[in-house]
């Protein structure tokens, strides 16, 4: 999405613009991409805050241009269109009084209005399609259960979130950016996967389960690092509050993250070795996990504490290298390749 409106903003042919807003809806509505996901991108496109009202469902649906959650109200608009085929269902671009209207405003509306309308069709019985519409916050409760029943899937279901659902996944789609399995109970995942994984409790907890196995997939070490490249949702705890309340450009900000980045282009070992160290009960446990020699990680702990102010051997500058790692890994956590 960075992409595109990057490419829409240096763009100086207004048919080609256009041409990559038709395009990015069209491919919304082959992804089988939720309601919530269109207006997203009308929001991020259009660089102001969107909505969508679907009276049928009882729903309104706010974001702002950085995907965020607005409170659920229709606020004043100054453009809106009408979701064809659809009574009381509407989108809307927020734009401060008609002046401020952008050149693509009236473009976006018709592609948003018809790409709901091309995803309010009935799915295909596919288990991919199934998987959108069980995950979907915006889907019905009563499809969503019938979803579930026809996936095969009874009592707690596990939602398993990365870029690979693994080649043993045989319930598995794409949502976005993710790929997403969905599995009963607890499963055994296989190895070499890079996920993040929730427990719903029934069908109904689903959508919360996939945001919180995202969230999970944030905090993910690569698979060959030292920390765990499979995080579990629920063993977070408070650390889940973190990925929850900071975006990637918030976190990137905090002093301590910059400064983990300064060091890393000269010393690419260091995020391994602050995750190695807290992670192990003792330096020669940690030093074997790295596969270096006890006295080469005390030098690097030396430096680590000279260079960045954080001794781990006080329980204060455990906790704050903790958290700085935590943060670091958000602040990459939308990176093509998996933090090194």
């Amino acid at each position: 999405m960075r992409e595109l409106i990057g490419r829409l903003e240096s763009s100086s042919d207004p048919s080609a613009a256009a041409l990559r807003v038709i395009d990015h809806f069209d491919r919304l509505v082959e992804e089988r991409a939720t309601a919530a996901a269109v207006v997203r991108a009308a929001a991020a496109l259009a660089g102001c805050p969107a909505g969508l009202h679907d009276a049928e469902r009882g729903v309104i649906r706010r974001f702002d241009p950085a995907g965020r959650r607005l409170p659920d109200t229709e606020d004043a608009s100054t453009a809106r269109a009408a979701v064809p085929g659809s009574i009381g269902v509407w989108v809307w671009l927020e734009r401060p009084d008609a002046a401020a209207a952008g050149p693509l405003d009236s473009l976006l509306l018709e592609r948003a209005a018809r790409t709901v309308q091309a995803l309010n069709r009935p799915d295909p019985r596919t288990p991919g399609a199934l998987i959108r519409v069980a995950c979907d916050p915006d889907a019905a409760d009563s499809d969503r259960r019938n979803a579930v029943k026809d996936l095969g899937l009874t009592g707690p279901i596990t939602v398993i979130v990365g870029t690979d659902p693994g080649a043993n996944a045989s319930l598995a789609t794409t949502i976005g950016r993710y790929a997403i399995a969905l599995a009963t109970r607890a499963p055994d995942l296989p190895s070499g996967l890079r996920a993040g994984t929730a427990t719903a409790s029934e069908p109904a907890a689903l959508p919360t389960a996939f945001e919180r196995a995202a969230t999970a997939f944030r905090l993910a070490d690569r698979i060959d690092g030292p920390g765990a490249s499979v995080v579990r949702y629920e063993s977070l705890g408070a650390t889940a509050a973190l990925a929850e309340r900071f975006t990637p450009p918030e976190a990137a900000g905090v002093p301590d993250v910059q400064r983990l980045d300064a060091a890393l282009a000269t010393h690419p070992w260091l995020v391994d070795t602050l995750q190695a160290a807290l992670d192990q009960t003792s330096l020669r446990q940690a030093a074997s996990s790295l596969h270096v020699h006890h006295s080469t990680l005390q030098e690097r702990l030396a430096w680590l504490e000279a260079r960045l102010g954080i001794a781990l051997a006080q329980p204060g500058g455990r906790q704050r290298a903790a958290v700085a790692l935590v943060l670091w890994r958000i602040a990459h956590s939308e990176d093509s390749q998996p933090p090194e």
